[in-house]
């Protein structure tokens, strides 16, 4: 199975809960997503073109030296007696080149290797799409998150206002309280609306990746809030061999070594044959043309091209253990973050934000018997909303270094959550 189709479905079950089924036409989960993504996306239906012209280049490439047609007219517009076509010589040959070494076959390996390499590469390309197109999922529900967030700060300020007015009534507030909530009021609802222009552009760049521009009422149903379990960094290490990048130097091995082949194959000379007929219009004869040659020091021409094949051959596993570690302490980073972020969601979600949700019915109570003051009230507000969107940030945070590190390791890690 290549790799890519791995892929495809470890990112069919990254860590967040989303019902198999559409319940609405614009209401899609992350499944939809990938699959709109594998269908449509305009680069990887390019790719499957790059694929076949590297196809036609490892036909082209195991050809063999094609046979050459000459055409020889010697003795005319000279002087003297050669001043005339009567002594004209006239040879037509065809010229073959029979090549040593194997190269024809040799040549093809080359192009087959660059052809797999290709193929890795464009396989890279694929996961980075997917990973891409997870992360713009995440921040679509996110935004509807942060939407709702708004919406939900627009309403207690209104009931923020509905007890002002109130007290106002009774004379136990000052007038200039109201315009203080009136003001609040107005800014909310600044950034609802610009909320809601947040989401409108997180939308349509999910959408892009599967060629629609038209899909404005576009909603995506996920858990943010659904953790997974998180496996040992040890057990994640092992599983970093999978990564398409290391994958891809096995490929540049191949093709080095390949190439190696090949320019070692130069150091036997090719031998071009030739054979004709030649004709004499002074005497009005014809005879028969054999010719061969073969180049010198073909050896001596060889050895630079076989030192530098030699070079780029023992230079890749230095190279491959540099990404190595470079993709392991990536793969450190993102887990310390997720770790991170995991127990930050557990706090916000365990303590502050029910400590924050009583603490503001405590001051709205207190507010309106007169214990407490409208910014003391205000504060309270602020407080439960900043802690609401600090938990809708770190559960994004969660999800996106769940992405980075299976794209890494190239693997799926086991969850707990329902698909």
């Amino acid at each position: 199975m290549r790799i890519w189709l791995k892929m495809g479905i470890i990112f069919l079950c990254i860590p967040m809960a989303f019902a198999d089924e559409l319940k609405s036409v614009d209401s899609v989960t992350l499944k939809n997503v990938i699959v709109k993504v594998l269908e449509n996306n305009p680069a990887l239906k390019a790719n499957d073109y790059e694929s076949r012209i590297a196809a036609e280049k490892i036909k082209q490439a195991s050809l063999t030296k094609p046979v050459k047609a000459n055409l020889e007219v010697e003795n005319f517009a000279g002087s003297n007696r050669f001043n005339r076509f009567d002594s004209v010589e006239t040879t037509l040959s065809l010229v073959k080149i029979l090549e040593s070494g194997n190269k024809p076959a040799l040549r093809g390996d080359v192009a087959q290797q660059e052809a797999n390499l290709l193929q890795n590469e464009m396989d890279a390309k694929r996961l980075d799409l997917l990973s891409k197109a997870a992360r713009r999922f995440i921040h679509v529900a996110v935004d509807q998150e942060r939407l709702g967030i708004a919406g939900d700060k627009l309403a207690l300020i209104k009931r923020t206002a509905d007890i002002v007015d109130y007290r106002v009534k009774l004379g136990r507030s000052p007038v200039a309280e109201q315009r203080r909530v009136a003001i609040a009021f107005a800014r909310a609802e600044i950034e609802l609306e610009h909320a809601e222009h947040e989401l409108l552009t997180s939308r349509l760049k999910l959408s892009s990746m599967w060629g629609e521009t038209a899909a404005r009422d576009l909603s995506v149903k996920a858990a943010l809030y659904e953790l997974a379990n998180i496996e040992s960094f040890d057990q994640l290490e092992t599983l970093i061999q999978q990564n398409p990048d290391l994958i891809k130097f096995a490929s540049k091995q191949r093709l080095a070594e390949a190439r190696l082949n090949l320019s070692r194959s130069r150091r036997r000379p090719d031998v071009a044959l030739s054979g004709g007929i030649r004709y004499f219009s002074g005497t009005d004869d014809g005879a028969l043309l054999l010719s061969a040659s073969i180049p010198l020091e073909s050896r001596k021409r060889a050895l630079p091209d076989i030192q530098a094949s030699m070079l780029m051959a023992e230079r890749e596993p230095l190279l491959y253990e540099q990404q190595r570690l470079a993709l392991y302490t990536s793969l450190f980073e993102f887990y310390q973050e997720l770790l991170h972020a995991r127990t930050a969601v557990d706090a916000l979600q365990e303590k502050i934000i029910p400590e924050a949700e009583l603490a503001l019915r405590d001051y709205e109570k207190g507010f309106k018997a007169g214990r407490y003051s409208l910014l003391e009230l205000t504060e309270a507000q602020q407080t439960l909303l900043n802690t609401r969107l600090e938990v809708v940030v770190a559960a994004e945070k969660f999800h996106r270094n769940r992405i980075e590190i299976e794209r890494l390791t190239g693997t799926e890690i086991k969850t707990g959550a329902r698909q």
